[in-house]
Protein backbone atom coordinates (compact mmCIF):
# COMPACT_ATOMS: atom_id res chain seq x y z
CA UNK A 1 0.00 0.00 0.00
CA UNK A 2 1.30 3.45 -0.93
CA UNK A 3 1.69 5.84 2.03
CA UNK A 4 1.31 9.52 1.18
CA UNK A 5 2.54 11.92 3.91
CA UNK A 6 -0.05 14.37 5.23
CA UNK A 7 2.03 17.40 4.18
CA UNK A 8 2.02 16.18 0.59
CA UNK A 9 -1.75 15.73 0.75
CA UNK A 10 -2.11 19.29 2.10
CA UNK A 11 0.01 20.62 -0.75
CA UNK A 12 -1.99 18.69 -3.33
CA UNK A 13 -5.30 19.93 -1.90
CA UNK A 14 -4.02 23.50 -2.07
CA UNK A 15 -2.91 23.05 -5.67
CA UNK A 16 -6.22 21.44 -6.67
CA UNK A 17 -8.08 24.32 -5.09
CA UNK A 18 -5.93 26.81 -6.97
CA UNK A 19 -6.26 25.10 -10.33
CA UNK A 20 -9.67 23.45 -9.92
CA UNK A 21 -11.59 26.07 -7.99
CA UNK A 22 -9.82 29.07 -9.50
CA UNK A 23 -11.61 31.38 -7.13
CA UNK A 24 -11.13 31.67 -3.38
CA UNK A 25 -13.42 34.11 -1.60
CA UNK A 26 -13.11 37.42 -3.42
CA UNK A 27 -9.61 36.71 -4.64
CA UNK A 28 -8.28 34.67 -7.55
CA UNK A 29 -5.31 32.56 -6.56
CA UNK A 30 -2.48 31.63 -8.84
CA UNK A 31 0.85 29.89 -8.53
CA UNK A 32 3.80 32.23 -8.87
CA UNK A 33 7.04 30.80 -10.17
CA UNK A 34 9.99 32.27 -8.37
CA UNK A 35 13.61 31.73 -9.14
CA UNK A 36 15.11 28.54 -10.43
CA UNK A 37 18.54 27.89 -8.95
CA UNK A 38 21.11 25.29 -9.95
CA UNK A 39 23.26 24.23 -7.02
CA UNK A 40 26.53 22.32 -7.19
CA UNK A 41 27.26 19.76 -4.49
CA UNK A 42 30.68 19.33 -2.90
CA UNK A 43 31.48 16.51 -5.34
CA UNK A 44 30.34 18.44 -8.44
CA UNK A 45 26.83 17.03 -8.92
CA UNK A 46 23.99 19.41 -9.83
CA UNK A 47 20.68 19.97 -8.04
CA UNK A 48 17.97 22.17 -9.55
CA UNK A 49 15.54 23.90 -7.21
CA UNK A 50 12.60 25.93 -8.52
CA UNK A 51 10.72 27.99 -5.95
CA UNK A 52 6.98 28.70 -6.09
CA UNK A 53 4.31 30.40 -3.98
CA UNK A 54 0.60 31.03 -4.04
CA UNK A 55 -0.32 34.57 -5.02
CA UNK A 56 -1.79 35.29 -1.57
CA UNK A 57 1.42 34.14 0.15
CA UNK A 58 -0.34 31.37 2.10
CA UNK A 59 1.88 28.59 0.74
CA UNK A 60 5.43 28.38 -0.59
CA UNK A 61 7.02 25.27 -2.02
CA UNK A 62 10.00 24.04 -4.00
CA UNK A 63 10.44 21.46 -6.73
CA UNK A 64 13.84 19.82 -6.28
CA UNK A 65 15.55 17.64 -8.88
CA UNK A 66 18.34 15.64 -7.26
CA UNK A 67 21.40 14.16 -9.03
CA UNK A 68 20.03 10.63 -8.57
CA UNK A 69 17.02 11.57 -10.73
CA UNK A 70 14.48 11.93 -7.92
CA UNK A 71 12.15 14.92 -8.17
CA UNK A 72 10.16 16.07 -5.19
CA UNK A 73 7.77 18.92 -4.55
CA UNK A 74 8.14 20.02 -0.94
CA UNK A 75 6.15 22.59 1.07
CA UNK A 76 7.97 25.23 3.10
CA UNK A 77 7.78 24.61 6.84
CA UNK A 78 8.75 26.58 9.92
CA UNK A 79 12.46 26.95 10.51
CA UNK A 80 14.50 28.78 13.10
CA UNK A 81 17.13 29.54 10.47
CA UNK A 82 16.99 29.67 6.68
CA UNK A 83 14.23 28.24 4.49
CA UNK A 84 13.29 24.62 5.12
CA UNK A 85 11.17 22.52 2.75
CA UNK A 86 10.12 18.99 3.61
CA UNK A 87 7.51 16.29 3.16
CA UNK A 88 8.55 15.21 6.70
CA UNK A 89 8.79 11.69 5.35
CA UNK A 90 11.97 11.15 3.39
CA UNK A 91 13.42 14.46 2.16
CA UNK A 92 14.43 17.88 3.49
CA UNK A 93 15.76 20.70 1.31
CA UNK A 94 17.21 23.50 3.42
CA UNK A 95 18.72 26.79 2.27
CA UNK A 96 20.70 29.14 4.50
CA UNK A 97 22.09 32.23 2.83
CA UNK A 98 23.76 31.15 -0.41
CA UNK A 99 24.19 27.53 0.69
CA UNK A 100 21.85 24.56 0.71
CA UNK A 101 21.78 20.93 1.76
CA UNK A 102 19.52 17.91 1.43
CA UNK A 103 18.72 15.29 4.05
CA UNK A 104 16.95 11.96 3.90
CA UNK A 105 15.87 9.53 6.58
CA UNK A 106 18.21 6.64 7.26
CA UNK A 107 17.16 3.13 8.15
CA UNK A 108 17.10 4.12 11.82
CA UNK A 109 14.66 6.98 11.09
CA UNK A 110 17.21 9.72 11.78
CA UNK A 111 17.82 12.51 9.26
CA UNK A 112 21.14 12.19 7.39
CA UNK A 113 22.76 14.70 5.08
CA UNK A 114 23.01 13.34 1.53
CA UNK A 115 24.13 16.51 -0.28
CA UNK A 116 26.02 19.11 1.74
CA UNK A 117 27.46 22.55 1.18
CA UNK A 118 25.60 23.07 -2.12
CA UNK A 119 26.34 26.40 -3.76
CA UNK A 120 24.53 28.20 -6.58
CA UNK A 121 26.26 28.11 -9.96
CA UNK A 122 25.70 30.31 -12.99
CA UNK A 123 24.46 28.64 -16.13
Amino acid sequence: MLHIPSRVIQLLVALVCVTGCGFFGNQFLSVRTGKSVVYQTENGQLITATYYSLSDGSLSFVKVKLPDGRERTLPRVLSASGERYTDDSDLVWWTKGDRAFAETRGENGQWQVIYDNCRPVSR
